[in-house]
């Protein structure tokens, strides 16, 4: 097992100078005193006795056809835990179309597998004779924004036909009215379907569709339906990245029930394709050769995936949940590996849920593969599967966050990355974090190889919660603002990870349930600091305090 960083290290990169400036100390104390001030937080009960997930690592993606292979420093930068790396210790790599660039991530994965991370791999696409075009007749997919949530004018909220998604539909009261879906998010240029889930029980009704203020689609037909029957309309815009709001006006003198809006990246009719229902076993066998060829080459893979994104493939193959259940119940057990699936790009339930109530199809498989694209914080819990998926491992396979057009190195804006890891640690309980691309300009290395704030971040979990450490219980949230969570190692090391997102400092005082605390080792990211080491924390009893500068990461470690 991998040990923290030394006691005195010489950074080599100027991305990871931290100053040395000491942070204000506070010794911790085993018990509120006789006279307790009731205004001060209580102490941040860690325990180490509850475990919650056993933690495989985390990582990131490469993808040499796409961007260019990670260069040997580079390499060492990822997947080394000296004072100026990352600690990665999962890789993610492609699934080639054609068997003739297989080899192209190879040099990276034997880097990465030498060094001891686990690699697993993810197709975009089978071998282009095994796909075929087809018409999509399914629901729309994409980001999801309900109706009830957005800005109203001259309209309301009604439950009273049933079929509605959410807490309920909108209801236009008149010629003029709107209703305003507020940060759609996009994430790449090009056209864009907006999907509006509707009903018009009182006859055909028109609307206008703005992006921005701006008109994209007028007088748009929302056919007559029963009441309780929902339909789709769709219209298409061209919209950049970022977050926009998209509104629908009323132009005669209602507008459709409104349900939700689904937002994603157009296919046009006919260009839509899919595996074909007679080539699953040659599909099968193309991954499994896949799995005998990194094998073969001095990787074993720990795990492959059935597809990317099978909800989200405007740009490679699409697949039913009724497809990928047969696809796992008869073909997946010839795959000399770990099976990943679904990868729904927004961990959509919906997508993933069949696999857990198919027995069959279940058995086949090993890890719930998902990624948080625009996922809400609120549905990152997945009770279904603490129901169904016992056995099963969970992953977070791939994501960036908050988007891919600021710098890694914009600050405050990069600490989001790291509230993003805690939620899907402590929220959704994954027990991997995948991140996209490893070298980019909005991720983790920087196109020159040195680390980014938003590397720092991933850094703060990576360099410390090494695999096989599991989570245990702590407090999520023990003051407002301050984001905590904890994890031990079968040696008796234990991790505190303490996030401050507001703009003040604030002391935290943790105490740890059967055993004494002599010190933490601690290290600190801000404004001006990257993953600097600072004075420990002396510990009293079982407890220690520290301060936790404005707008911050610290990692705490706790010797056995």
């Amino acid at each position: 097992m991998a040990t923290p960083p030394s006691e005195t290290p010489v950074n080599r990169r100027a991305v990871l100078a931290g100053g040395a400036a000491s942070v204000p100390l506070a010794l911790g104390l085993t018990g509120a005193p006789a006279h307790a001030d009731p205004t001060r937080p209580r102490p941040a009960v860690v325990e180490p006795g509850r475990r919650r997930q056993v933690i495989r690592g985390f990582g990131g993606m490469t993808h040499a056809r796409w961007i260019g292979e990670l260069t040997p420093s580079q390499c060492d930068t990822a997947f080394d835990n000296g004072p100026d790396d990352l600690g990665f210790t999962i890789l993610r790599i492609p699934v080639p179309e054609d068997t003739a660039d297989w080899s192209a991530d190879l040099a990276t994965a034997q880097a990465a597998a030498a060094k001891g991370a686990l690699v697993f791999a993810s197709p975009w696409n089978p071998p282009a004779d095994l796909v075929e075009p087809f018409v999509r007749d399914e629901v729309p997919q994409g980001s999801q924004y309900e109706a009830e949530n957005a800005t109203l004018v001259n309209a309301h909220i009604a439950t009273d036909n049933p079929g509605y998604q959410g807490e309920g539909y909108v209801r236009f009261d008149g010629a003029g009215a709107s209703v305003q879906f507020d940060g759609v998010v996009i994430g790449s240029a090009g056209t864009k379907n907006l999907a509006f889930r509707y009903s018009a029980p009182s006859g055909d009704v028109h609307a206008d569709v703005h992006v921005a203020g701006v008109a994209v689609a007028e007088g748009v037909l929302f056919p007559r339906t029963d009441a309780g029957t929902w339909a789709w309309k769709s219209v298409q815009a061209q919209m950049t990245p970022g977050q926009w709001p998209v509104t629908v006006v009323a132009t005669g003198e209602g507008g459709p029930d409104l349900d939700y809006l689904m937002a994603a990246a157009y296919t046009p009719p006919g260009e839509a394709r899919r595996l074909r229902h007679d080539a699953y076993g040659a599909y099968a066998d193309h991954l499994n050769g896949f799995v005998h060829h990194m094998r073969d080459n001095g990787v074993e893979l720990y795990g492959i995936s059935v597809q990317n994104e099978p909800d989200y493939a405007h740009e490679w193959t699409w697949w039913t949940t009724d497809e990928m259940n047969r696809f796992l119940a008869e073909f997946a057990g010839r795959i000399d590996c770990r099976i990943i699936a679904p990868e729904s790009f927004q961990y959509v339930k919906r997508v993933s849920d069949p696999i857990l109530e198919d027995p069959e199809a279940l058995a086949n498989l090993d890890i719930l593969g998902a990624h948080l694209y625009g996922t809400s914080v609120e549905d990152f819990p997945y009770p279904l599967f603490e129901e169904n998926g016992a056995d099963k491992e969970l992953w977070m396979t791939e994501v960036y966050y908050p988007n891919s057009s600021s710098s890694a190195n914009l600050w405050p804006e990069a600490l989001r990355v790291a509230e993003h890891v805690h939620h899907a640690m402590v929220d959704a309980e994954f027990q991997a974090y995948v991140w996209w691309y490893i070298r980019r300009f909005y991720g983790p290395l920087l196109e020159d190889g040195a680390i980014s704030k938003r590397g720092c971040m991933l850094a703060h979990f990576s360099k410390f919660v090494r695999p096989g450490h599991h989570r245990v219980e702590a407090p999520k949230e023990p003051q407002t603002g301050i984001l905590t969570s904890a994890y031990a190692g079968d040696d008796g090391t234990l991790v505190i990870v303490a996030v401050n997102t507001t703009t003040e400092s604030a002391s935290q005082s943790f105490a740890v349930k059967g055993r004494a605390v002599r010190k933490a080792r601690q290290w600190l990211t801000d404004a001006t600091r990257n993953l600097a080491e600072q004075p420990a924390v002396w510990g009293r009893g079982n407890a220690f305090t520290a301060s936790l500068p404005p707008e911050s990461v610290t990692t705490f470690v706790v010797p056995a």
